[in-house]
């Protein structure tokens, strides 16, 4: 698990201790909570029994973890959305989103100071450039700066980054909302494809209207085209769990069209069922159920053999 193994370097580091007195100093905080705390958990409850404090440290993207304070970041803007005005309880201002990475994964960056909002205005920092951020703080698994927290261009050179949220492994039992995870379970119900309509140049979605044409708010009057939304439960012994798939992680599946197909679409499903997958994704709260589910980013289907074969190398060294 890299978020766990890299806390643990970090508290070693900072205690002195060795590795493996560390991580049994963890396994004996979970025993004695009755295994009702994650691995990560314990080893953060260990770190402060330490008094061991990661604030101002300069940290990895895949270092992360809900509720830290004084996070200090440097890593490339790989995707930058349009700036938002929004209206709350008689308080009107902006805020912008972006995605941040390192060489250890991404995550979503949220500036809420008008400040920090003019730089990407004004293209004072833009998609590509490299920021240093400090004293942010993290909520679930987003970075939020405020108008306390420092945000400016870096000279740092970053050429290879990774896209990929970085993800915590877990049991389905530990998740928490907000957390990326990966998860390795069972298929044990799929349910029927949904589809919507988007625009075929900026690929939003799009309502039929009354004149019984599809408009898009940025493209007028289209032609739209299907995507698709896949649903099923995964369950790896500890719990089971609805998650989410959209177009672009089916496709790593199926082609987006053959779901469109009855019979093809029902020959995927029960293949599907009973297979084994590593799943990365995100957990959300499903509002209409007041439950959680993962949103996948990546599914991949267990190929026993080469699992088989990997675990013997482990055993052997």
């Amino acid at each position: 698990m890299q978020n766990y193994e890299l806390l643990v370097e970090r508290i070693a580091k900072s205690s002195g201790l060795e590795k493996d007195e560390v991580e049994r100093k963890v396994e004996a905080k979970k025993a004695k909570l009755s295994g009702l705390i994650s691995k990560e958990g314990a080893a953060q409850i260990i770190a402060a029994e330490l008094g061991i404090n990661f604030e101002d440290q300069e940290l990895k993207v895949s270092e992360l973890m809900a509720g830290m304070r004084k996070v200090n970041i440097v890593g490339k803007i790989i995707n930058l959305f349009p700036v938002r005005e929004f209206s709350k309880n008689g308080r009107e201002g902006k805020v912008a989103n972006f995605v941040l990475a390192d060489e250890t994964g991404s995550t979503r960056c949220v500036l809420w100071d008008m400040n920090h909002i003019a730089l990407i205005e004004n293209e004072e920092i833009k998609l590509g450039d490299v920021v240093e951020i400090r004293s942010a703080s993290t909520r679930d698994s987003e970075i939020h700066v405020s108008g306390f927290s420092e945000f400016k261009k870096s000279g740092t050179v970053m050429e290879e980054v990774k896209s990929t949220p970085s993800a915590s492994e877990v049991t389905l039992e530990e998740i928490k909302q907000g957390q990326n995870i990966k998860a390795r379970g069972v298929v044990c119900q799929v349910f029927q494809p949904r589809f919507y309509n988007v625009c075929t140049e900026c690929n939003k979605k799009v309502v039929k209207g009354e004149d019984d044409v599809f408009k898009c708010a940025e493209h007028g009057i289209v032609t739209p085209k299907k995507k698709a939304i896949l649903n099923f439960v995964i369950d790896d012994g500890t719990e089971a769990v609805r998650t989410v798939m959209f177009s672009e992680q089916i496709k790593a599946l199926i082609p987006e069209e053959d779901l469109q197909d009855e019979v093809k679409a029902a020959a995927f499903r029960d293949d599907l069922i009973g297979t084994e997958i590593y799943l990365i994704g995100r957990v959300n709260r499903n509002q209409l159920f007041n439950n959680l589910e993962i949103v996948a980013n990546n599914v991949e289907k267990i190929n026993v053999e080469e699992l088989i074969e990997s675990l013997n190398k482990t055993d052997s060294q």
